[in-house]
Protein backbone atom coordinates (compact mmCIF):
# COMPACT_ATOMS: atom_id res chain seq x y z
CA UNK A 1 0.00 0.00 0.00
CA UNK A 2 1.53 3.36 -0.98
CA UNK A 3 1.49 6.44 1.25
CA UNK A 4 -1.46 8.07 -0.53
CA UNK A 5 -3.55 4.92 -0.04
CA UNK A 6 -2.72 4.91 3.69
CA UNK A 7 -3.65 8.61 3.86
CA UNK A 8 -6.88 7.94 1.92
CA UNK A 9 -7.83 5.12 4.31
CA UNK A 10 -7.31 7.37 7.35
CA UNK A 11 -9.40 10.18 5.82
CA UNK A 12 -11.94 7.77 4.29
CA UNK A 13 -11.57 9.14 0.77
CA UNK A 14 -10.24 7.98 -2.59
CA UNK A 15 -6.50 8.09 -3.36
CA UNK A 16 -7.09 10.77 -6.01
CA UNK A 17 -8.89 12.94 -3.44
CA UNK A 18 -6.04 12.26 -1.01
CA UNK A 19 -3.58 13.89 -3.41
CA UNK A 20 -5.56 17.14 -3.52
CA UNK A 21 -6.08 17.10 0.25
CA UNK A 22 -2.34 16.59 0.83
CA UNK A 23 -1.60 19.50 -1.53
CA UNK A 24 -4.02 21.74 0.39
CA UNK A 25 -2.54 20.68 3.75
CA UNK A 26 0.97 21.49 2.52
CA UNK A 27 -0.23 24.95 1.40
CA UNK A 28 -1.80 25.61 4.79
CA UNK A 29 1.26 24.42 6.72
CA UNK A 30 3.42 26.68 4.58
CA UNK A 31 6.13 24.18 3.71
CA UNK A 32 6.67 20.96 1.76
CA UNK A 33 5.71 18.35 4.36
CA UNK A 34 6.96 14.81 3.63
CA UNK A 35 4.23 12.15 3.47
CA UNK A 36 5.98 10.15 6.20
CA UNK A 37 5.67 13.13 8.57
CA UNK A 38 1.96 13.51 7.71
CA UNK A 39 1.29 9.81 8.31
CA UNK A 40 3.12 9.92 11.65
CA UNK A 41 1.06 12.96 12.67
CA UNK A 42 -2.16 11.18 11.65
CA UNK A 43 -1.26 8.26 13.95
CA UNK A 44 -1.11 10.69 16.90
CA UNK A 45 -4.61 12.11 16.27
CA UNK A 46 -7.62 10.09 17.53
CA UNK A 47 -9.80 8.91 14.61
CA UNK A 48 -12.81 10.80 15.97
CA UNK A 49 -10.85 14.08 15.90
CA UNK A 50 -9.04 13.58 12.59
CA UNK A 51 -9.65 16.42 10.13
CA UNK A 52 -7.54 18.60 7.87
CA UNK A 53 -7.62 21.30 10.57
CA UNK A 54 -6.27 19.03 13.33
CA UNK A 55 -3.63 17.62 10.99
CA UNK A 56 -2.46 21.10 9.97
CA UNK A 57 -2.26 22.17 13.62
CA UNK A 58 -0.29 19.04 14.53
CA UNK A 59 2.16 19.54 11.63
CA UNK A 60 2.65 23.21 12.51
CA UNK A 61 3.24 22.28 16.14
CA UNK A 62 5.86 19.71 15.04
CA UNK A 63 7.73 22.27 12.94
CA UNK A 64 7.29 25.14 15.42
CA UNK A 65 5.66 27.48 12.89
CA UNK A 66 2.75 29.75 13.70
CA UNK A 67 -0.55 29.21 11.94
CA UNK A 68 -0.68 31.64 9.00
CA UNK A 69 -3.88 33.41 8.05
CA UNK A 70 -5.59 31.99 4.98
CA UNK A 71 -6.77 33.95 1.99
CA UNK A 72 -10.13 33.19 0.42
CA UNK A 73 -9.86 31.43 -2.93
CA UNK A 74 -12.51 29.69 -4.97
CA UNK A 75 -10.25 26.62 -4.93
CA UNK A 76 -10.40 26.42 -1.12
CA UNK A 77 -14.04 25.32 -1.03
CA UNK A 78 -14.43 21.56 -1.44
CA UNK A 79 -18.08 20.59 -0.96
CA UNK A 80 -17.40 16.90 -1.51
CA UNK A 81 -14.91 16.27 1.27
CA UNK A 82 -15.84 17.53 4.75
CA UNK A 83 -18.72 19.70 5.92
CA UNK A 84 -16.39 21.96 7.88
CA UNK A 85 -14.30 22.69 4.79
CA UNK A 86 -17.15 24.45 2.98
CA UNK A 87 -17.36 27.30 5.49
CA UNK A 88 -13.67 27.65 6.07
CA UNK A 89 -12.85 30.58 3.80
CA UNK A 90 -12.29 33.04 6.64
CA UNK A 91 -9.07 33.76 8.46
CA UNK A 92 -8.09 31.10 10.92
CA UNK A 93 -9.29 31.79 14.48
CA UNK A 94 -6.66 32.61 17.08
CA UNK A 95 -5.77 29.42 18.90
CA UNK A 96 -6.35 29.79 22.65
CA UNK A 97 -6.03 26.19 23.81
CA UNK A 98 -5.94 22.73 22.23
CA UNK A 99 -9.71 22.38 22.71
CA UNK A 100 -10.29 25.65 20.82
CA UNK A 101 -8.84 24.14 17.64
CA UNK A 102 -12.30 23.08 16.45
CA UNK A 103 -13.87 24.92 13.57
CA UNK A 104 -16.80 27.22 14.12
CA UNK A 105 -19.24 24.76 12.53
CA UNK A 106 -18.37 21.84 14.79
CA UNK A 107 -18.30 24.08 17.87
CA UNK A 108 -21.77 25.41 17.02
CA UNK A 109 -23.19 21.87 16.68
CA UNK A 110 -21.83 20.70 20.03
CA UNK A 111 -24.68 19.02 21.94
CA UNK A 112 -25.74 20.30 25.34
CA UNK A 113 -27.51 18.84 28.38
CA UNK A 114 -28.83 15.31 28.03
CA UNK A 115 -27.65 15.11 24.43
CA UNK A 116 -24.10 15.89 25.56
CA UNK A 117 -24.25 13.01 28.05
CA UNK A 118 -25.49 10.65 25.33
CA UNK A 119 -22.75 11.94 23.01
CA UNK A 120 -20.00 11.36 25.61
CA UNK A 121 -21.11 7.79 26.27
CA UNK A 122 -21.45 7.02 22.56
CA UNK A 123 -18.02 8.46 21.74
CA UNK A 124 -16.38 6.34 24.46
CA UNK A 125 -18.19 3.21 23.30
CA UNK A 126 -17.50 3.82 19.62
CA UNK A 127 -13.82 4.65 20.22
CA UNK A 128 -13.41 1.33 22.05
CA UNK A 129 -15.25 -0.45 19.24
CA UNK A 130 -12.95 1.06 16.59
CA UNK A 131 -9.92 -0.03 18.64
CA UNK A 132 -11.30 -3.57 18.55
CA UNK A 133 -11.77 -3.43 14.77
CA UNK A 134 -15.54 -2.91 14.76
CA UNK A 135 -17.35 -0.41 12.55
CA UNK A 136 -19.62 1.77 14.75
CA UNK A 137 -22.26 4.03 13.19
CA UNK A 138 -20.91 7.31 11.82
CA UNK A 139 -23.79 9.55 12.93
CA UNK A 140 -24.29 12.56 15.18
CA UNK A 141 -25.96 12.33 18.57
CA UNK A 142 -29.09 14.00 17.14
CA UNK A 143 -29.30 11.40 14.37
CA UNK A 144 -28.75 8.65 16.94
CA UNK A 145 -31.62 9.95 19.10
CA UNK A 146 -33.97 10.40 16.10
CA UNK A 147 -33.21 6.90 14.76
CA UNK A 148 -33.75 5.38 18.20
CA UNK A 149 -37.05 7.23 18.58
CA UNK A 150 -38.26 6.08 15.15
CA UNK A 151 -37.37 2.43 15.94
CA UNK A 152 -39.31 2.57 19.23
CA UNK A 153 -42.39 4.12 17.61
CA UNK A 154 -45.22 5.77 19.50
CA UNK A 155 -45.19 7.12 22.10
CA UNK A 156 -41.87 8.60 21.07
CA UNK A 157 -39.30 8.39 23.91
CA UNK A 158 -37.57 11.57 25.02
CA UNK A 159 -33.83 12.15 25.13
CA UNK A 160 -33.84 11.21 28.84
CA UNK A 161 -35.16 7.72 28.03
CA UNK A 162 -32.60 7.34 25.24
CA UNK A 163 -29.88 8.40 27.71
CA UNK A 164 -31.13 5.84 30.23
CA UNK A 165 -30.97 3.09 27.60
CA UNK A 166 -27.48 4.14 26.51
CA UNK A 167 -26.33 4.12 30.16
CA UNK A 168 -27.63 0.57 30.64
CA UNK A 169 -26.01 -0.58 27.41
CA UNK A 170 -22.69 1.06 28.28
CA UNK A 171 -22.44 -1.23 31.32
CA UNK A 172 -22.64 -4.23 29.00
CA UNK A 173 -19.87 -5.21 26.60
CA UNK A 174 -21.76 -4.28 23.40
CA UNK A 175 -21.50 -1.85 20.49
CA UNK A 176 -24.24 0.71 21.09
CA UNK A 177 -26.47 1.32 18.04
CA UNK A 178 -29.85 3.01 17.61
CA UNK A 179 -31.50 -0.42 17.15
CA UNK A 180 -29.98 -1.74 20.37
CA UNK A 181 -31.00 1.40 22.30
CA UNK A 182 -34.55 1.09 20.92
CA UNK A 183 -34.70 -2.58 21.97
CA UNK A 184 -33.57 -1.60 25.48
CA UNK A 185 -36.32 1.05 25.73
CA UNK A 186 -38.97 -1.39 24.47
CA UNK A 187 -37.86 -4.09 26.93
CA UNK A 188 -37.93 -1.59 29.80
CA UNK A 189 -41.48 -0.55 28.81
CA UNK A 190 -42.62 -4.18 28.70
CA UNK A 191 -41.36 -4.77 32.26
CA UNK A 192 -43.45 -1.88 33.61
Amino acid sequence: MNEYEVFAKAFRCTPSMAESIVKRIRERVGREVPMSEMLNAIKKIPPTRLSTDTLVIRLQKNSGTAKPARKVNDDDVDDDFEPEEAEEGEEAPVRKAPSAARTRTSAAKRPTGLSAQVDDMLQKNWTQARALGMNPPNISVDQFVRQTQSKVGEPKPGVARVLSAVQKLSKKDVLITPNLAADEIIETDELR
